[in-house]
């Protein structure tokens, strides 16, 4: 009996660690690197109350009510087809939250897209970050519950690589420092 103890100790262990291996890689689904062109992996259909969000959405480092004025529309009137999106889960809550990416021409240029981070709550959906880059990565640390994001420009043919790291606080993604990079060198 002695000896039967430990290895069921171990036999119990490993059975734990497996199961917690299997939702780890279940989370790890969630496709985390987007960039300014190709497919999304999973996208989602955009839910109304994130589309209706999107359509409010004004600042510094949005185009999206220029984009409108230019298609000759207001912006109560655009269509979910200019965005896709993918769920993601930006917090240890059930919450499934979206990444957004513009698909309409005039939301992005040359290896640069507009993207949107959207938190789920009771009340719908919020802009909790909006920026335009090559590429958004949503990363594993963390800073106040929620992951932390990272924009990545790349200039001059490659030659450089500018990270800019986002933290979440008081409702929203603030810039907390970047990264120059010469991936060539």
């Amino acid at each position: 009996m002695k000896r039967a103890l430990p290895l069921l100790f171990l036999l119990v262990c490993g059975i734990r660690l497996y199961a917690q291996s299997g939702q780890r890689v279940e989370r790890s689904r969630e496709q985390r690197d987007f960039g300014a062109e190709g497919d999304f992996q999973k996208p989602v259909p955009m839910p109304a109350d994130a589309l209706q969000s999107l359509r409010l959405s004004k600042g510094a480092d949005d185009s999206l009510q220029d984009c409108a004025e230019q298609e000759g529309i207001p912006a109560s009137q655009i269509p979910a087809s200019w965005f896709v999106a993918s769920e993601i889960r930006l917090s240890r809550t059930s919450a499934v939250d979206l990444v957004v990416r513009g698909e309409h021409e005039c939301l992005g240029g040359a290896h640069i897209a507009q993207f949107w981070v959207l938190a789920k709550s009771n009340a719908g959906y919020n802009i909790v970050f909006r920026g335009r880059a090559d590429a958004l990565t949503v990363m594993p640390t963390r800073t106040n519950g929620y992951c932390d994001l990272q924009l990545a420009f790349i200039t001059q043919a490659g030659a450089y690589v500018d990270y800019v790291n986002f933290r979440y606080s008081e409702g929203a993604y603030h810039k907390s420092g970047h990264q120059l990079t010469h991936p060539n060198s």
